[in-house]
């Protein structure tokens, strides 16, 4: 298959390593000197089970408009921040409109948060937006070229916002898509209810990214603290309760579970603690913000987040 995968930092140069080493044509998307070092010595990805050496074709966002055609690419993989969303989208929207009555490939979120794929899907035809999670997964850009990564690397995807409507047209792409990963060495699982797992990925990160944060230490050391417990519980009922603005449900029980199963994860420096230490902007707004929100809409307040997110802005502003 012919990928682009669009922000290609740490986690979408993993994936690009993997399906460039399955034989499938990828183009990285990238800025500034990660991406002249791209273009110059090729990429580099370092991981217990993959270690991968070789040129790859990258490009910056405005050649790749410019000079990519509909029928060059099956899928976009895109690995922004999601900030940067929205942006992307006015431009995928103008591009894909020159391509009227043309195929266009599937556009895969691979990003944090719960709001990019519906940015996305405003750009696009209907029935063209893959939602993605990128799970358990840590991977990093620790010189421009050059990527370290740990974990083993997850996806779940699904058309968004669930498969309720799919016609055997779209299920057939995606579970060609799904195949084309785990054949990758992609371990992959195709979800029913796409927008329920980005509710549960976002609550995890909720729980745990901002934290990790503001202390500055990796998820394995927060989830060894028990004086932290009641924060991440409380934070993650947090985002419970938002995701019901949206018309996602979560049991009690699930997010009880949810807290168990990540502790027992392996220990990684989550994305938002390393935008931190590069002086990046963080996804506080995608993160925190979108579990107040959704919690004011039905007439709560969201304390927890609320307060996590203001001690981080000031933590921000005084470095």
């Amino acid at each position: 298959m012919r990928f682009s995968i669009i922000g290609a930092g740490g986690i979408g140069c993993y994936y690009a390593a993997r399906l460039i080493e399955a034989g499938h044509a990828v183009t990285l998307v990238a800025r500034g000197e990660h991406l002249q070092a791209m273009r110059n010595d090729g990429l580099s990805v370092n991981h217990p089970e993959l270690t991968f050496r070789e040129p790859v074709t990258a490009c910056a966002i405005d050649e790749w408009l410019a000079q990519t055609e509909a029928c060059q690419v099956d899928v976009l993989i895109v690995c922004l921040k999601a900030m940067h969303t929205e942006i992307f989208a006015q431009q995928l929207e103008a591009w894909s409109q020159q391509y009227t009555g043309h195929v266009l490939p599937l556009v895969l979120s691979l990003q944090n948060g719960v709001e990019n794929e519906k940015y996305l899907a405003d750009a696009v035809p209907e029935g063209l937006v893959v939602g993605g999670i990128a799970r358990r997964i840590g991977a990093h850009i620790v010189r421009p070229g050059m990527v370290d990564a740990v974990g083993p690397a997850q996806v779940i995807f699904g058309l968004w916002p669930n498969q309720q409507n799919v016609n055997s047209t779209q299920l057939a792409s995606i579970n060609a898509l799904a195949d084309c990963f785990n054949q990758a060495l992609i371990p992959t699982e195709v979800s029913a209810d796409i927008n329920k797992e980005l509710w549960r990925k976002l609550m995890v990160n909720n729980g745990f990214n901002p934290i990790c944060t503001l202390l500055q230490i990796e998820t394995g050391e927060v989830a060894s603290l028990p004086t932290l417990a009641p924060l991440i519980k409380g934070a993650m009922h947090e985002a419970a309760q938002a995701a019901r603005a949206d018309g996602v449900v979560f049991t009690l029980e699930e997010v009880e579970e949810m807290f168990e199963l990540i502790s027992t994860f392996d220990s990684i420096k989550p994305s938002m603690l390393i935008d931190r230490e590069k002086g990046r902007p963080l996804e506080i707004e995608e993160i925190c913000g979108v579990v107040i929100r959704g919690c004011e809409q039905q007439g709560k307040d969201a304390p927890y987040n609320r307060c996590i997110a203001t001690l981080l802005d000031l933590a921000l502003a005084q470095q």
